[in-house]
């Protein structure tokens, strides 16, 4: 069995070839609207959708969770499309920023803390995550330092509310599937077609955004005190 190169598959890109159009990567570049999509849907919800669990608190947690969704949609569509200047640095920040206020939020309600310091924590975390990727660190590694900030803060959730149980489903469910399609999508892999209009890219980008969400939504019971399945 050949050896992995982990080095190559983390600076290897998304398969899609890239264009001369308005937009390089039509199909990557659409497909990225699913984050924003998720985060409007967000959004929404934190302003009118009715919830007997859901305190001021929670409310203006999904509000800035959407607002960062909607930002990582856009950035990855300028990414993937018209490609600006900064499309590189926008299109990593913003997801980047939405995995950790998701922790972050996650962390402190569980915990206890004030949503005055939970503020505090994401915008210091958000300050140190643009200045590493300024400094040219790779965007794959910090999301695999998150992802194992995530698995740690599951432990101090799961010591003080139980997640809603359907959302978490969808969450796990999306996130491999996800993960798989990340995998398929890259450049380096067997199953890369640049010309397909199917792009295992793009349906990461729909089951990242679908987990995001999903995962907000099941770890209510974290943030507010509350056990709710």
């Amino acid at each position: 069995m050949p050896a992995v190169d982990v080095a190559a598959f983390l600076q290897s890109t998304d398969c899609e070839a890239i264009g001369s159009g308005w937009l390089e990567q039509p199909v990557n570049a659409w497909s990225s609207l699913a984050f924003a999509l998720v985060g409007a849907g967000m959004v929404g919800a934190g302003m009118v959708a009715p919830d007997r669990a859901i305190d001021t608190r929670e409310r203006a947690n999904r509000v800035i969770f959407g607002g960062l969704l909607i930002a990582t949609g856009i950035g990855s569509f300028l990414f993937h499309g018209p490609h600006p200047a900064s499309a590189q640095f926008l299109h990593d920040a913003s997801f980047l920023a939405a995995l950790f206020f998701l922790i972050a939020a996650n962390v402190t309600g569980a915990l206890g803390i004030s949503n005055r310091s939970t503020i505090i924590v994401t915008l210091l975390g958000l300050i140190v995550i643009a200045v590493v990727l300024g400094a040219g660190a790779p965007a794959n590694i910090l999301t695999a330092v998150l992802a194992v900030a995530l698995i740690v803060s599951e432990l101090v959730m799961w010591r003080h509310a139980r997640p809603r149980i359907a959302w978490y489903r969808v969450a796990v469910i999306s996130l491999l599937a996800g993960l798989g399609l990340f995998v398929a999508g890259r450049t380096t892999s067997a199953l890369c077609d640049p010309k397909s209009v199917f792009q295992a890219h793009a349906g990461w980008h729909i089951a990242a955004a679908v987990f995001l969400g999903a995962y907000f939504l099941a770890t209510v019971p974290a943030r507010t005190g509350g056990e709710i399945t």
